[in-house]
């Protein structure tokens, strides 16, 4: 048995790291990172001990709203080391480490599709493995079997609860789950399936429908084009639900509800897990069908720098908190408990206090 909680944020994970220990009801180890004119970088954890404590890292391995790709490669390559030096400063202190990455970093990197390429989402974890990572807790991998490059534990955690009770509170019984490309097909008809299941509980008559759009990309450009689309045909009068893992341009996600609306739907929201959103990507959610995108705080949203590049007051963007969701997980990880039911938790960081 370790000792008792300790939880160290990253600088890219400071406020949901903040809303995990409110939960919790501890307070964040506190860290400095000192930056050096040569571009190093020194870790230091300036508070009391951490011997044989369960130490939970809590670092994100991407960062919202980029506008220039080398800034964007310097910042997550940063993020990335300073997670490793958290880790590695604490290694010989803790009981136990888990990195808590609740998007994991390189994790769309997870194939060899060309000749001569890294599986850099594979590299990520024998990296955290180098260090003495005992376990890693995230949420939402791109691919879940990326979860066997590890040869650590590793947790995987969903938004599928946060979402469904935003859906729920939409207040709508007609609904179309429309996957915005065939990667997400299994996510979008899970949501139907326990929405719908939901809406009969609560004594509602449920009319649910699922579809896909299918969709090509013919290189590294982040432009997808629309091959078709299965599975749906009228949407009149119909509340239309997509949702996928992560997006970085919003292509996929406007070009699905520029064809839902196509066919007769009104009201069009998105959601979705870990939301990148470079480039012009607010500016183009903004302008477009969608009614609304729900994201989470697994990548922190530069709301201010988003308002600058769309260069008004962002009304079509919402976060939802997965905080309740990740405290719960700590709380279970260190009490030996089972994860499974977190699945569809729905605990947002408002409703769930926790004693330890």
């Amino acid at each position: 048995m370790f000792g008792s909680i300790a939880i160290c944020c990253g600088r890219a994970s400071q406020k949901l790291g903040g809303r995990i220990c409110e939960i919790l009801g501890i307070t964040p180890e506190p860290v400095e990172f000192v930056q050096f004119s040569n571009g190093n970088m020194m870790t230091n954890f300036t508070g009391g001990t951490v011997r044989e404590k369960d130490v939970f890292v809590i670092q994100s391995g991407e960062r919202s709203v980029f506008q220039d790709k080398a800034t964007a490669y310097g910042q997550v390559s940063g993020d990335i080391l300073e997670l490793l030096q958290m880790i590695y400063a604490l290694k010989d202190s803790a009981g136990r480490i888990t990195a808590v990455t609740p998007y994991f970093p390189y994790a769309r990197s997870d194939k060899k599709d060309k000749p001569r390429i890294a599986i850099t989402a594979r590299m990520m974890f024998d990296l955290l493995e180098s260090v003495q990572t005992d376990r890693v807790l995230t949420m939402t991998l791109h691919c879940p079997q990326s979860q066997g490059f590890s040869n650590i534990p590793v947790d995987q955690l969903y938004a599928y609860g946060v979402f469904m009770e935003k859906i729920l509170e939409l207040g709508s019984e007609k609904l179309a789950f429309i996957a915005p490309d065939s990667g997400s097909i299994l996510d979008n008809d899970f949501l139907a399936l326990h929405t719908a299941k939901a809406i009969r509980e609560a004594g509602g008559t449920p009319h649910i429908s699922t579809g896909y759009v299918k969709k090509v990309r013919v290189d590294d450009t982040e432009n997808p084009k629309i091959r078709t689309v299965e599975g749906v045909d009228d949407l009149s009068d119909i509340t239309v639900i997509m949702s996928d893992d992560e997006t970085v341009s919003g292509k996929s996600l406007i070009l699905c509800a520029e064809t839902a609306k196509e066919r007769g739907a009104t009201d069009i929201y998105a959601f979705v897990t870990h939301a990148i959103l470079s480039g012009d990507a607010v500016r183009s959610i903004q302008e477009s069908p969608i009614t609304k995108l729900f994201i989470t705080d697994t990548v922190e949203f530069n709301r201010e720098k988003a308002e600058e590049v769309a260069g008004c007051t962002l009304d079509k963007i919402d976060t939802l908190s997965v905080a309740g969701v990740f405290a719960e997980a700590i709380h279970r990880t260190h009490e030996g408990q089972s994860l499974s039911s977190l699945f569809l938790s729905a605990k947002s960081s408002g409703e769930m206090k926790l004693s330890l």
